[in-house]
């Protein structure tokens, strides 16, 4: 087995011939998090962004797992539906083949008797939290265990919990469990609490408590940190907004913050060597992030309209579904990034409702979505989808250069903002223009625009405006940003990126102020962007940029964009 620096050096490679409508998952598993050995380094899978029709369910899957070819969900559903709409009666929990979308006749048909909220497995079992006091129509009270091949409940594991279970994570022997109960096994354990998953008996050496429900729990597969996310504010006693870490033996606070994180984190994911856990931002933020678990720093962010409500990881590429939309596109409800460096894979799968994705399981077999749709990339699928493994290899996209050093902007530099300059039909014939670098005060600029004459009182912002011609649109927009301090990119007229600027207002002025000063190496790198190509028009296009400075007093200003398609070879 090649060593793993190796390994990542051939995959970034190969991720650089990555094409429209699919993505690669290499086979290096989060067996850390599950117990399950890795998969030799060099076997690959591809997975396209259109599913595979098969069997569903009638109602929302908040849960799922993959063990082999089974692929368990568990949700608020009644029944299982055939393609052709025949029911077969599944309450809550539902198994189903990875490789045909059958469902599995005889795996635990007496399913979960209210919702479940959290799967778990370690490749033999499979542990299930929610609502529920039944399952398998035994008495199992929000918490219970089933073997993975046979779906039959497992009489021996009898943990139960007081309140709905939210979240579960494995080690190797033991389960841990996140939600909103104040009672496990009869002892008090306040929203967070660790059993022996065999056996579901209480480990008593681990005590920790949170503030408000927690949603979402990731196990550091090569530290004794357990990390937690929800609505709370403290955890363990320590204050924390929606994201914080405990020992896993004892439950007591650790002393990391992550940085800028969201109050509620709907979910969590670790990557394979335990140096980046990935969060699912709800309300008010909107993002899925990424943060270095050495220090708490946020390495990226990604976006959308609506809450990120589920997140996964695997070999190197974060998976995270949410509601609404991205970039006002209201048909993408789930996306893909590299895990370094949050760039989006050319993955675009289209839903046909609302809500969306609310689970998200990825296997060297491919990727399953769950949620709330009943159709996707024009596939019906309800309530969940396969995105199977594909043996065919990638080719190398067509690369079409939109905008580069040689493109010619307008450019507005008297501080104040021009009424709908942003807008598609602005006509900016009477601004100046010039070619990038467009700036001040670095001494490398092609075109220098003015700050208004006093240094210490500059203006704020400076516009910059061009068109471009396209005459097909690509499977994938990628743009490149130099923008020191901070920007706001749009695209006939609609905003599809903020670099280094506050969220809040959802209106910026010409006297919004960049969240932090880039200096050094910071301020002259360009930052890798993907946007919504389905923005783009046949012929004529507008890109728009506005380039805020951090403070009234900065020395320079830099602004500088490539902007390129990719088409299927």
């Amino acid at each position: 087995m090649p060593t793993i620096g190796a390994f990542w050096s051939n995959l970034d490679m190969l991720r650089g011939n990555f094409c429209a409508s699919r993505l690669l998952v290499v086979v290096l598993t989060a067996f850390a998090l599950v117990g399950l050995r890795p998969l030799a380094a060099d076997a690959s899978v591809w997975v396209d962004d259109t599913p595979v029709p098969g069997w569903g369910v009638d109602g929302r899957v908040y849960a799922t797992v993959v063990v082999g070819d089974t692929v368990v969900v568990g949700g608020s559903f009644a029944n299982a539906v055939s393609t052709t709409g025949t029911l077969v009666v599944r309450k809550n929990l539902a198994a189903f083949s990875m490789t045909t979308g059958e469902l599995l006749t005889t795996w635990n048909t007496k399913g979960a008797g209210s919702t479940v909220y959290a799967l778990a497995t370690d490749g033999t079992s499979v542990w299930v939290g929610g609502s529920f006091a039944k399952l398998g129509g035994a008495t199992h009270t929000r918490l219970g265990k089933l073997n993975a091949t046979t779906g039959v409940v497992d009489a021996g594991f009898t943990a139960s919990a007081d309140n709905t279970v939210r979240a579960l994570a494995l080690d190797g022997t033991s389960l841990y469990a996140g939600g909103n109960f104040l009672n496990v096994n009869g002892a008090a354990r306040t929203r967070l609490v660790k059993v022996a998953k065999t056996t579901g008996a209480l480990d008593s050496a681990f005590v920790s408590n949170a503030s408000d429900v927690v949603y979402g729990l990731a196990r550091n597969p090569v530290g004794d940190q357990l990390y937690a996310s929800g609505r709370f504010k403290t955890i363990a006693g320590a204050a924390r907004n929606g994201v914080g870490a405990v020992s896993a033996t004892s439950g007591s606070a650790l002393g990391i913050v992550f940085a800028s994180a969201a109050r509620p984190t709907l979910g969590l994911a670790i990557n394979t060597t335990g140096t980046r856990l990935f969060g699912a931002g709800g309300s008010g933020s909107n993002a899925a992030a990424a943060w270095d678990t050495t220090n708490g720093v946020r390495t990226w962010r990604q976006v959308t309209d609506g809450d990120i409500q589920a997140v996964a990881y695997y070999d190197n590429t974060v998976y995270f579904g949410f509601h609404d939309g991205y970039q006002t596109d209201a048909t993408i409800k789930m996306l893909a990034a590299n895990a370094e460096t949050g760039v989006l894979e050319n993955f675009y799968p289209r839903f046909d409702e609302f809500w969306g994705i609310f689970a998200i399981a990825v296997t060297d077999r491919g990727v399953v979505a769950g949620g709330d749709f009943t159709q996707i990339s024009g596939v019906p699928d309800l309530g969940f989808a396969r995105f199977p493994a594909l043996p065919n290899p990638k080719t190398e996209p067509v690369v079409h250069n939109y905008l580069d050093a040689t493109s010619g902007w307008s450019y507005w530099d008297q501080g104040t903002r021009p009424t709908n300059w942003q807008s598609f039909a602005f006509d900016a014939s009477s601004w100046a223009t010039g070619l990038t670098q467009i700036g001040y005060g670095d001494g490398d600029e092609d075109t220098v625009v003015g700050y208004g004459g006093d240094p210490n009182n500059r203006y704020v912002t400076t516009y910059m405006r061009t068109h471009f011609t396209v005459d097909a649109i690509p499977q994938a927009l990628k743009l490149q940003l130099l923008a020191d301090d901070g920007a706001v990119v749009y695209l006939n007229g609609v905003e599809l990126v903020r670099d280094n600027m506050p969220d809040s207002p959802a209106t910026i002025t010409n006297t919004t102020l960049a969240a932090t000063q880039r200096t050094g190496g910071p301020e002259n790198a360009f930052r890798p962007f993907s946007l919504n190509p389905e923005k783009l028009r046949i012929g004529d296009n507008v890109l728009a940029v506005e380039v805020h400075q951090s403070g009234v007093t900065s020395e320079d200003l830099s602004f500088d964009v490539d902007l390129s398609g990719e088409f299927d070879s």
